[in-house]
């Protein structure tokens, strides 16, 4: 059954530059197309240039190979950079499609295309549209047949009608055979946790995510039955205990979470479960009794998207939510042996400095109710497809012209040519808050279950009177540190 066609896919590097706390893992998005082409007998590459110092050589050899296509996954920012650059090597070897899909293609597919060395966009989710895609192109039949793609057609753009949301119950289980699921570990509380996927988009309607327009705001989910098995099986298979979910938000349906819960604890599977996103409204569902079910089976860290502790900018970005709902919730968790992370955004247009003194206001709050609370402060960027990118182009944002204009496009990153509401005095003050705030936590590190270098640590820990000081009183004078964190890749340089 083998041997019926050779595909690569490629994951370029989500970052420029190397990070003191890896969290990279999985390419969870290839993997899910790769899948239903290896259980038909394709043979499938997967090249993860996050893990591979030698990817050109390995794409090169693939290559002679004479693949039916090359596909690239990228989300906006530096992945696009690397993308394109793989993708100009295929095309400087030889006529092989090359395809693109993920989060940016589908939002700017037009603009996607007009890059000389990409062939095809694959719009939404790729599960089943690459497959047909695949076949087609091996059997040289017209692409107008083939559902959710833009391609080009004797240099014009075409686009086919879209394809509805797949069932994910019916499919099937990830082929991890495909890759080196040691690579791809992240070590967390003391274990190597493998990334996981069971549920898909968000109902909530936030201003900048890309989940309203690329999921049109629809959550779905395996049962909490496929779910447990799932685990279970790399519980097994690969003899981890750690399981990070990706899901944008796992909270879903919180009675599907509790049956999860309750067959984890009642099945003895041992496992340690992170990254359970959680939007605020379902905080208050949270009683004492599922806490402790959270604590039974082994769940550590919840994950919530505050994003503000300005009401004003909270209902700008339709966050749909109160501060008074975080602050009650931070301090019955406190009770609990679990760690609940606190997501801010800051750079918003409009933003005044009140709006930032209330959102540092509320995270000091939050860390002084809760010692185990930690935050992580990101910086607002105008996604494609999302609400506020509108909102940002009535503020002065002039859209990139080139697919290569999004490659600086980073929530770690601040260019005020891209947001021009920041002035070069805001500019700085929100660089001395990103940079401070990450040792604001009690162990003077931003998220101290991440393994990190003890030099690192001993730095950080004679930083923290100073960062708290400069955080407190907004003080942005002398920033001599913001290069050290760098030149420590606390994280990536500013472009």
């Amino acid at each position: 059954m083998k041997d019926k066609g050779h595909i690569v896919l490629f994951t370029p590097a989500v970052r420029m530059g190397k990070e003191q706390q890896r969290r990279t893992g999985i390419p969870s998005g290839l993997l899910a197309i790769a899948t239903p082409l290896d259980l038909a007998g394709y043979t499938i590459k997967i090249i993860d240039q996050n893990f591979e110092d030698r990817w050109k050589d390995m794409l090169l050899s693939e290559l002679k190979k004479r693949p039916i296509c090359v596909g690239v996954s990228a989300k906006t920012g530096p992945q696009i950079k690397y993308g394109i650059e793989a993708s100009r090597m295929v095309k400087q070897y030889d006529t092989i499609p090359v395809v693109w899909g993920g989060v940016h293609a589908s939002l700017a597919p037009e603009q996607t295309l007009a890059n000389e060395n990409i062939d095809i966009v694959v719009q939404g989710e790729g599960d089943e549209t690459f497959f047909e895609l695949v076949q087609a192109l091996e059997k040289g039949e017209p692409l107008s047949k083939v559902r959710g793609i833009w391609y080009k057609e004797n240099g014009e753009i075409k686009k086919t009608q879209p394809r509805p949301f797949i069932d994910l119950e019916k499919q099937p289980s990830p082929s991890y055979h495909l890759i080196d699921v040691k690579k791809v570990l992240v070590r967390s509380f003391g274990e190597d946790h493998l990334r996981f996927s069971s549920a898909r988009g968000c109902p909530y309607r936030c201003g900048f995510c890309y989940n309203t327009t690329f999921y049109k705001r629809r959550w779905r989910a395996l049962s909490a039955e496929r779910t447990y098995e799932e685990i279970k099986k790399i519980r097994t298979k690969f003899g981890i205990r750690g399981i990070r979910f990706s899901d944008d938000l796992f909270f879903g349906d919180v009675e599907r979470v509790r049956k999860l819960l309750t067959k984890i604890v009642d099945e003895k599977l041992d496992v340690v479960v992170t990254k359970l996103d959680i939007h605020v409204n379902e905080l208050s569902r949270l009683d004492d009794d599922f806490l402790r079910l959270l604590e039974r089976a082994g769940a550590k860290a919840l994950v919530v998207g505050v994003e503000s502790g300005s009401q004003r900018i909270l209902d700008l970005i339709k966050k749909g939510i109160k501060i008074s709902e975080v602050i009650d919730f931070n301090k019955r968790v406190a009770k609990f042996n679990l760690i609940p992370k606190y997501c801010f955004m800051m750079g918003f247009p409009t933003e005044t400095k009140e709006d930032i003194r209330e959102t540092v206001a509320l995270i000091f709050r939050l860390l002084e109710d809760n010692k185990e609370a930690i935050k992580d402060i990101n910086i607002y960027t105008p996604y494609p497809g999302t609400e506020l990118f509108h909102l940002s182009v009535k503020h002065g944002f002039k859209p990139p012209e080139k697919l290569e204009g999004w490659v600086s496009f980073n929530w770690r990153t601040i260019n005020r040519k891209r947001t021009p509401w920041i002035t070069k005095e805001r500019e700085r003050l929100l660089r001395m808050l990103h940079c401070s705030s990450l040792f604001l936590e009690k162990n003077y590190f931003l998220e101290p279950q991440w393994p990190t270098n003890p030099l690192v640590v001993m730095l950080a820990r004679l930083y923290h009177p100073i960062a708290k000081k400069r955080v407190e009183n907004l003080y942005d004078k002398f920033p001599i540190e913001i290069k050290l964190v760098e030149w420590l890749r606390l994280y990536p340089k500013q472009v």
